[in-house]
């Protein structure tokens, strides 16, 4: 009970950060009451474009923590971890590629058909998204609190989290309405994955690639940003998805060469099982 009690903080914390905007949206926003839920709804419906990268942190939240806990008494456990880093930020990016580049085919799935309104909220998404890979590397680093009985400083970290949250939303929300609300998600989410890293560099270091790692997210902000000038002075649909498939293309293509040597190690040496 006292390893497991502030982890239902860090749970509780969770559930704020993820959900109190839209409790407490239709409060603090300075709109009549129709149009306030209106906004609320096309908010809740763009929400749902970032599920790619919640997919990607649900799957790796169930099979880290038994792969890390079972690694964690190997000499080299924190290189393994790090490699973990590696590879999880890429998927997110490659997430972030895949949506960002074609909201145009992703926004039918959510029914702009039936409601055009819905398409004034897709301003949000890059926000949401980049909040929610913060999130993930978060999920990633806070294994460090775990593997050393720390978690109550877990608890403090999301509760301070929650606290930012709070402000943020009460001041952003009358001011920019739901894109407040995405601004707190991203402030809050960075803070929480800054601060979990520097903690637990302090007490569990790990050799992470950061600033490799961060210029792999600064590219994908600058592709999506030139696709997004190329989709502003040519509405030809067809030309912006060519666009889009060349950047995830060449984003691959460099991610491969500069990690050429990581996946070599992947793939198992056939000589050496004969």
């Amino acid at each position: 009970m006292r390893y497991a009690y502030p982890l239902v903080i860090v749970g509780m914390g969770g559930i704020v950060n993820d959900m109190l905007s839209r409790l407490i949206y239709q409060h603090v926003v300075d709109l009549p009451a129709e149009q306030a839920k209106h906004e609320l709804g096309v908010f809740a419906n763009i929400i749902r474009l970032s599920i790619l990268i919640t997919i990607a942190i649900q799957a790796f939240r169930m099979a880290a923590e038994p792969f890390f806990f079972n690694r964690s008494r190997e000499e080299n456990a924190p290189k393994t971890y790090a490699r973990v880093m590696k590879f999880f930020v890429l998927t997110c990016c490659l997430c972030f590629l895949s949506v960002m580049l074609f909201l145009d085919i992703w926004k039918y799935f959510m029914g702009v058909k039936k409601h055009p309104e819905y398409m004034q909220g897709l301003k949000v998404v890059p926000w949401l998204m980049m909040g929610k890979i913060f999130l993930g590397v978060y999920y990633n680093l806070s294994i460090w609190y775990k593997l050393t009985n720390k978690n109550l400083m877990a608890a403090y970290v999301t509760i301070a989290g929650a606290a930012i949250t709070i402000v943020l939303n009460w001041l952003l929300i009358p001011r920019y309405g739901y894109m407040g609300c995405a601004i707190a998600s991203f402030v809050c989410y960075g803070f929480m994955m800054v601060i979990s890293y520097k903690l637990g560099q302090k007490h569990y270091p790990v050799p992470y690639a950061w600033k490799k790692l961060t210029a792999y997210v600064v590219i994908c902000v600058l592709l999506y940003l030139l696709h997004h000038l190329v989709r502003t002075y040519s509405p030809n649909i067809w030309i912006t998805h060519a666009f889009g498939v060349i950047e995830i293309i060449a984003f691959m293509v460099f991610v491969f060469k500069v990690e050429q040597k990581e996946f070599a190690r992947l793939i198992p040496n056939r000589a050496q099982k004969g």
